[in-house]
């Protein structure tokens, strides 16, 4: 049924979550740092204000915007520095950084080539350039950078990733595999190197998965699409128990994520046919997206399988009305009598 469409959504999510500014694993605001992060921003402000001409302070303040995901006030501050010197490789990688979050390509571009032109051999230019290439899917220029940087030093996890990112858009998984196992051995924190093995084995049917998708959870227990595929690969495998187990991390970490309650409503129907829970779960689902056309149809078909016909064919409705494509809505509808 349709809970194969909700987890390519989120393979689908994964492979596309790696951009310009997140193949590394890099800081993450929190709440526990929360004051932490505002005492470094007002320290900066009072240092800048002291000393209103150092590019090194403005670098530092976008670093931190950046960090924050604050795009204006970090481009201002990194064009500043740029202004005051223009000779820093950093600052231009940085600008970079900023121009792909606001979808100025031709910029990325240019400020890339800046950095490398004051400094060739500067590896974080060129991985960045690199990934700036996959977005352009130039991948003969995606493995050009990269081993330019490789060749300055070869345990840069992030060049093996981004080969592996190249090698699966080329539909190339053996290469694929090669790189980000070469990736994880480089750097054992690498997290979206974990997760993208774990989902090429996951298609394979390859128990081997589990073992990278607890690799992930344990690089970043809070991002939950590892915990979710982990729970579709145990429920896929008639493994209900540590698929539940796996759904309640991700709501642990994403208390609203309607992918998992419906999950855990779709084991129930499906597999334990435990058809009140089955109901319970469907109405969490929604409760949060009144649009979930599947979560309508399969609560009512658990009310159908309950002999509540007349809540069967509301849900049915709900469906249908939501979406007037939903064919096992309509067959629904044919079962239960409008």
């Amino acid at each position: 049924m349709s809970h194969r469409l909700t987890y390519l959504l989120f393979i689908v999510f994964v492979c596309l979550s790696v951009t310009i500014s997140s193949c590394g694993d890099g800081k993450k605001v929190t709440a526990s740092n929360v004051g932490d992060t505002l005492s470094v921003l007002s320290n900066l402000d009072l240092l800048i204000a002291e000393d209103d001409d150092n590019p090194e302070l403005y670098f530092q303040r976008a670093e931190y915007h950046f960090e924050n995901q604050n795009v204006f006030s970090g481009t201002a501050d990194i064009e500043k520095a740029i202004q005051l010197d223009s000779t820093k490789a950093k600052y231009f990688n940085l600008l970079s950084d900023f121009n792909f979050m606001t979808g100025r390509i031709p910029e990325v571009k240019i400020n890339l080539s800046n950095a490398l032109r004051l400094e060739p051999e500067n590896t974080d230019a060129l991985l960045k350039y690199a990934e700036f290439q996959l977005y352009l899917q130039d991948y003969p220029l995606v493995f050009e950078n990269v081993n330019k940087a490789l060749r300055i030093n070869q345990f840069l996890g992030k060049g093996y990733f981004l080969k592996g990112m190249a090698y699966i858009e080329m539909k190339d998984t053996a290469m694929a595999v090669s790189s980000f196992q070469t990736c994880v051995e480089q750097d054992a924190e690498y997290y979206h190197a974990h997760m993208q093995l774990g989902l090429i084995f996951s298609a394979k049917n390859d128990p081997i998965c589990v073992s990278y998708f607890n690799n992930a959870i344990r690089v970043n227990p809070e991002k939950p699409e590892a915990h979710y595929a982990l729970g579709y690969f145990y429920q896929e495998h008639g493994q209900y128990e540590e698929a539940m187990m796996n759904y309640d991390n991700m709501l642990k970490v994403s208390p609203q994520n309607a992918a998992a309650l419906y999950n855990k409503g779709y084991i129930n129907l499906v597999y334990l046919e435990n058809y009140d829970e089955a109901i319970q779960w469907f109405t969490e689902v929604v409760k949060m997206d009144q649009r979930y056309a599947d979560a309508y149809y399969n609560r009512g078909r658990a009310y159908e399988l309950k002999g509540n016909k007349s809540a069967a064919r509301q849900d049915f409705e709900n469906a249908v009305r939501v979406d007037p494509e939903h064919k096992l809505g309509a067959l629904g509808l044919k079962r239960v009598g409008k």
